[in-house]
This record gives C-alpha cells, structure tokens and sequence, in this order.
C-alpha cells in the first residue's frame, strides 16, 4: 500500500499577524494552492493509493465556496483515495462547507468528533474531526479492537508536544499497543516523528520564520506489515535566518555571503538577518538602506538590528549638558542600561536628538 501523508495546508490564510508585509499575503496564499497541486501531481505520477490528509486544510473564516470549489475539482484529478479529517481551524459543523459541494467517489471524509472507521479492501482508517474551536478529548480508544489481517492507519489532528486536552492529547503507549500500523498526525507544523509511526507531517509549505527547514509531506508504503517513509519536498518556499556580528569591521560583501549560504536553489527565499555586535565608534550603519540592497538577493529580507551601541554616553554629556540632549542623557542615569530594551530606547533617543540637533 503506497501513501501520502500531509496537513496543514491553511489554505486561505490572511498573515494579517506576520512581519512580512501584507502587499505579499496574496501570492503568499496562491504558493500555499501551489504546493497542494504538487502533492496531487505527485499522486497521479506515482500510482498511490491513500492520501491522508490530517486537518487545518483551510482556514475556516477565510474559506469562501468557491475555494472550496475549486479544491473539490483538484481532489477529484486523483485516483487515490483521499482521506480527511478536520482540524481546529476546519472544524467541521452541521452545515459545512463540505455539504456545499460535489463529492467525488474518492473522497473520504470523517465528520463526526467520536472515532469512526472508513473500510477498504485491503485498509481500516479511523479518524475523528474537530466540532468544535477547542476540543476537550475524551477517551475514545476503550474496547478498540483491530482487524490484524488488514493494514491499519489511524488519523488524528493532535498536539502530542503539549498535554493539552483542548488540542486532542493522547496516550502514545496506549494507541502503540492497540497495533496501528500507521498514525497520521495533524496539527504540529514542522515534521516530527514518534515511535517510529506517529508522524508529523509538518505543514505542506512554511507559513512563518518559525517553520524553517524542508516542508511539504510524507510519502511511504505499508507491505506484510513493515512501514517505509520518505519526505517529499513540494513547498515554493523556504524561511531561514541567520545571525551576523558586526563587531569587526562590517563587509557588505561578507554580509552577502552569509546570506547566500541561506538560500534553496529553486525557492521563495525569505531570509532574516540577526546584526549583532558593536560598531566601531562613529560608525553609523543605515538598516533600510542596507535592506532595500539586499532583496535583490531573495524574495523578503528583513533584518533585526540587535546590535550594541558604539555611542559614549559620558562624552557626548560633557558638551550636551545644558541642552535637551544633555537633559535625557540625565533622566537615564539610573536606568538599567544592560536591559536590551532600556539599552535600545536610549540608543533611539539619542540618535533622534542628534539628528535633530536638540
């Protein structure tokens, strides 16, 4: 039995909480559809039989009909047997969007929050969806029993990282020893394995600097019992970062190449830069205008300044005390200048005050 295993696509995400400008947002959600097409393509390409599709496919309050139209049309391109659970952000209510639409034969899609089981030839997958935003899970494993002669797979939209009961926590040894043959997971966005058969998937394409690495899904096989995976690599993106100490003398060039290290051939690379260090006194390093040089390199740089001041406090005092500048420096003194928030908002006053020359 050949499979792909995926989730959390959260098609139609707003990013309306990321760093990365909103003017992206738009071609941000069409890489997502991008992404999906590919692990159908996949499918078609390879001959496989299940596709188990984990939850958060979509973002429920952004996910018009016609998006779900239009993923109805790719899910039936397919000859595999498809199936799908809800997750917390595709909770799946009376009167969901998946009653809205034209159902094609091999879609199989569990509604109901109790655990069910979706029979096959050679197959028994159990899934459970999400009802409901948060999800206080009940034991649904008591008095479980398995057919021993077929190949079992159970798919479940759960956060195993946390014992936390709003996200469908389970005990691993428990379901471990009913016998699954496989676990498909939902819900963790960056690929995880446990025990060998309870795996993460990871989200089908990064959606934040926190989801670095390779994205996209699991694909593997099941034959006389034994389990074999592989990763399959099918995101547009990649999300990396990267620390650089600007205490010797800063190279631009330097800076470049460090950046260049960071980049997937092929990709979207959106890279962020850490500066850290001190500059040489009297040294001044202008941040837009050293990123606005450097998209031409990828698709989104940002870089965080955490860089130490090069200012000296006790000198610019001496010839600024009867002025405003002086005058802050004053109001400082008793602040805790190791800080790094204290430590940067006094840098900023400065500077502001000097340029203004107050």
């Amino acid at each position: 039995m050949k499979f792909i295993h995926s989730a959390d696509f959260h098609l139609g995400m707003k990013f309306e909480k990321s760093s990365i400008p909103q003017s992206m947002s738009k071609i941000r959600r069409q890489r997502i559809w991008t992404s999906v097409e590919k692990l159908i393509k996949y499918s078609i390409d390879e001959n496989v039989d299940y596709i188990f599709l984990s939850g958060d496919l979509y973002n429920l309050e952004n996910f018009s009909l016609s998006d779900m139209n239009r993923l109805m049309d790719l899910f039936s391109r397919t000859n595999s047997q498809i199936c799908i659970i809800g997750g917390n952000h595709d909770p799946i209510y009376n009167d969901n969007l998946w009653d809205m639409v034209n159902i094609s034969d091999n879609l199989n899609i569990f509604k109901k929050d109790t655990l069910e089981k979706i029979e096959f030839d050679d197959t028994d997958v159990y899934g459970i969806s999400y009802n409901k935003n948060n999800y206080d899970f009940i034991n649904i494993f008591d008095d479980l029993k398995l057919d021993k002669l077929k190949t079992n797979v159970l798919m479940i939209h759960s956060d195993l990282l946390n014992d936390n009961n709003c996200y469908m926590f389970f005990d691993q040894d428990k379901v471990n020893n009913l016998g699954f043959d496989y676990v498909a997971l939902g819900h963790i966005h960056k690929p995880t394995i446990f025990n060998d058969k309870f795996v993460y998937p990871g989200s089908i394409e990064p959606l934040s600097f926190k989801e670095k690495g390779m994205h996209g899904a699991v694909i593997g096989s099941i034959v006389d019992n034994r389990l074999d995976i592989d990763f399959l690599d099918c995101s547009e993106s990649n999300f990396n970062e990267f620390d650089y100490n600007i205490s010797d003398k800063f190279s631009y060039y330097d800076l470049v190449g460090s950046l260049s290290k960071c980049l997937v051939e092929d990709k979207k690379n959106y890279i962020r830069i850490n500066l850290k260090g001190q500059l040489e006194e009297g040294f001044d390093l202008d941040i837009d205008s050293l990123q606005e040089s450097l998209k031409k390199y990828c698709e989104y740089v940002e870089i965080i300044d955490n860089t130490e001041s090069n200012i000296n406090l006790d000198k610019i005092y001496e010839f600024n005390r009867n002025n405003v500048l002086g005058y802050f420096i004053e109001e400082t003194k008793n602040l805790d200048k190791e800080d790094p928030v204290v430590k940067r908002a006094i840098n900023l006053g400065i500077k502001s005050l000097m340029e203004n020359n107050l």
